[in-house]
């Protein structure tokens, strides 16, 4: 069944045919084909273009359209050419001819738009709930280790003692600010196209705000061609997804990391490893690769669309049936990395001894010994020069810094060189670092907490 062909005299090529038909994607709208469906017939019948008892019928012919697939996912393995002929024609096997009427003043053209923006708002919804969870477990893990030190890392060398919450806090905020993300973008996607026809709008006096109300959109739009061929709300929404997928990626590659044999800081969960076909002793960390590299997905998804775009004249073109895929496959991509994350950050291990022994490595403590120095008098860029020669004084002489500064300080500054048990003591250097967003455990705990009362706005 076709929507169209009263003016052809063949039918499509075969090749073609297949090459045009979007149903073996476009059918996961289904279910929001038919709810749209549903409020269009609605507000026909209120503006008496059809009758109210054959608007009834198309209404109760939908419902059990839906009724039958939930029933029966088989049949929607049809030969149809997209999920609104499929629709259609289901109705026409219920109701008869009157399921032409359910078409009455509507195109494709806003019919599609307004079945991707229904189901974009609802996975959006379903992904802020995911993140929720992932965020979630991050705070746990982050209260569980707010004390427990660890090196901190900038250019992938050591660089200063921080806690474990405090890294767990740094993956919790960046996860808050793509729950924001796609709660923005949730406002730009809700808004109802159905009432723009082709390109210049409906001839019936239908009331589209009783339409957006009914089927929970926000707004209507406010021109109808730029209704049908909008799909900027598309390229935002893949965008949050991909930025969430980078946030997802970074977090994945820091617990691969620090969950190898050169750190052992965390024991991922054994659910989410898998092991080598050839060495008995592996334990891999798949499942966190595997979001690492669906990162690249993503990222590709957005560009697929960005550049599907570019150049496309007004109006609608058979271009934008190229978009589904596009925001389906980064949804779907998402949704599974964030599922996948909080099962394995909630089944983390923290190996606190292994992370205190290497937050003691003395030359961490360097940065602490400046400002140290700074705070007793001697001008900061001074300090940093005599702890950088005591650093490579420690290198050369084999002598560990703490032994070094024990024997050269205390003719610079006798005070700083009383305090060195307390300088270079890991704890002791994360708690001097109270300020908001600090490594400090307190703050630690109020950073948490707060990226949890952000995320519930």
């Amino acid at each position: 069944m076709t929507l169209w062909g009263g003016n052809y005299s063949v039918e499509p090529d075969a090749v073609f045919w297949e090459f045009n038909r979007s149903f073996p994607f476009d059918r996961r709208l289904v279910a929001e084909e038919i709810a749209a469906s549903k409020a269009w017939v609605r507000a026909l019948s209120r503006c008496e273009a059809i009758a109210a008892a054959d608007a009834a019928t198309l209404d109760r012919g939908l419902d059990t359209v839906f009724e039958g697939l939930t029933a029966d996912p088989a049949s929607l393995e049809r030969d149809v050419e997209d999920v609104h002929s499929f629709v259609e024609e289901r109705l026409g096997e219920v109701v008869g001819e009157l399921a032409g009427q359910a078409h009455l003043g509507r195109s494709r053209n806003e019919q599609t738009v307004t079945a991707l923006r229904l189901w974009t708002r609802g996975t959006i919804d379903r992904l802020r709930a995911g993140l929720r969870a992932l965020v979630g477990a991050l705070v746990a893990q982050g209260r569980a280790g707010a004390d427990a030190v660890m090196p901190g890392f900038t250019h992938t060398r050591p660089a200063e003692p921080i806690t474990f919450g405090h890294l767990a806090a740094a993956h919790a905020w960046g996860l808050v600010r793509d729950d924001e993300r796609l709660r923005d973008a949730r406002a730009r996607v809700n808004v109802l196209p159905l009432g723009s026809g082709a390109l210049a709008g409906a001839s019936l006096p239908l009331d589209r705000e009783a339409m957006a109300r009914e089927l929970g959109f926000e707004a209507v739009s406010g021109n109808a061609l730029d209704a049908v061929m909008d799909r900027d709300f598309a390229a935002e929404f893949v965008f949050a997804c991909a930025q969430t997928q980078t946030h997802l990626a970074r977090l994945a590659e820091d617990l691969i990391h620090f969950a190898g044999p050169e750190h052992g800081f965390v024991t991922l969960p054994e659910a989410y490893t898998t092991g080598s076909s050839l060495m008995p002793q592996k334990k891999n960390p798949d499942a966190l690769e595997l979001v690492r590299g669906k990162a690249a997905r993503v990222d590709g998804d957005l560009v697929r669309l960005l550049v599907l775009m570019k150049g496309l004249p007004a109006g609608y073109q058979k271009d934008l049936q190229e978009d589904k895929e596009a925001v389906f496959d980064a949804a779907d991509a998402t949704m599974g990395s964030i599922a996948v994350m909080a099962g394995v950050v909630a089944g983390l291990s923290l190996e606190r001894e292994a992370m205190r022994a290497a937050a003691g490595g003395e030359e961490m403590m360097a940065a602490g010994l400046a400002v140290a120095l700074a705070r007793e008098g001697t001008p900061f860029r001074k300090a940093h020069g005599i702890v950088g020669a005591l650093v490579a004084e420690a290198q050369k002489t084999g002598r560990s810094l703490r032994e070094t500064a024990a024997a050269r300080l205390g003719d610079v500054s006798p005070a700083v060189a009383g305090r060195l048990d307390e300088l270079f003591d890991p704890l002791e250097a994360v708690k001097a670092k109270a300020l908001p967003g600090g490594t400090a455990p307190d703050a630690v705990r109020a950073s948490l907490e707060a990226a949890l009362t952000r995320l519930g706005r």
